[in-house]
């Protein structure tokens, strides 16, 4: 698969624009964070398309088994298609976190980033992810913080609901929906985990072509395209107006932003 400008599906423009840029340096810092070992099986849940165990292949880890598992069919076929193209060994599930297809302790280390807030119903997912760690199991998560911590997000809220509407605005704040320590400090240890930290961690992010990143990211995100209704006219009016609501964070060529999130580890 051409991971470049002519990626065509959403998941593709995800996978080419979203994860260089965010979700890869993430999955370094959860990675860094939870320092996975040899021999080790490793979850990778709400895998979209598959950052965290490229990262994991990159980083030379040589896991016993790596389960990729997504709600979504088509980050899956992404995710799945990278791993083979790279020689990554990895078995893949379509499935909801609150209904995984693992059987109890089976795993020892879970990676989960940016997905626990879009979980319809958080408890009765980490409760399922309890049931498949082995006791004294790693879990390493990152939940991004508030709007108000993330220009880009907020960038991309105000502009999308202006052209696209209000529901294209919510689906970016719905990403900065779960960012209250204590309560993701309870969702946790209420599933059964224990030493539960969380912690903020804020990322220096770039991207050279900040245009080139904005057209594919307005119309890659996590939360689906809400730019396809728009003309060919509408979409470089609502794109030019990204780039102003970006303010110092636009140099007028490049990118420059902070990606603020909260990290939790803790241990089943």
């Amino acid at each position: 698969m051409a991971h470049s400008a002519t990626a065509t599906t959403f998941a593709e423009r995800y996978e080419s624009t979203l994860v260089p840029v965010i979700f890869r340096p993430w999955a370094k810092e959860l990675i860094r964070r939870a320092n996975p070992r040899d021999g080790e099986a490793i979850l990778d849940l709400a895998c979209g398309t598959g950052a965290v165990t490229m990262e994991l292949a990159a980083a030379g880890v040589r896991p016993a088994s790596l389960t990729c598992i997504d709600i979504s069919p088509d980050m899956l076929a992404v995710a799945e298609t990278r791993a083979r193209e790279a020689g990554v060994s990895a078995t893949f599930h379509e499935a909801a976190a609150d209904s995984l297809p693992l059987h109890n302790a089976s795993v020892e280390l879970a990676f989960c980033q940016q997905a626990l807030q879009f979980f319809p119903d958080k408890v009765k997912a980490l409760h399922e992810l309890h049931r498949v760690m082995v006791p004294g199991g790693r879990v390493a998560f990152c939940v991004s913080t508030a709007l108000s911590d993330n220009p880009l997000l907020d960038a991309q809220a105000r502009t999308l609901e202006k052209h696209a509407g209000a529901e294209a605005g919510n689906a970016v704040r719905a990403i900065c929906s779960l960012t209250d320590p204590g309560m993701i400090r309870e969702l946790f240890e209420e599933a059964g985990f224990s030493h539960v930290e969380v912690e903020r961690v804020s990322l220096a992010l770039t991207h050279p072509d900040a245009r080139t990143f904005a057209a594919g990211a307005m119309g890659g995100m996590h939360t689906g395209d809400k730019l396809s209704p728009l003309s060919d006219a509408e979409r470089g009016v609502c794109i030019a107006e990204f780039l102003s609501a970006l303010g110092e964070c636009f140099d007028g060529t490049a990118l420059h932003f902070p990606h603020v999130s909260n990290v939790i580890t803790a241990r089943a």
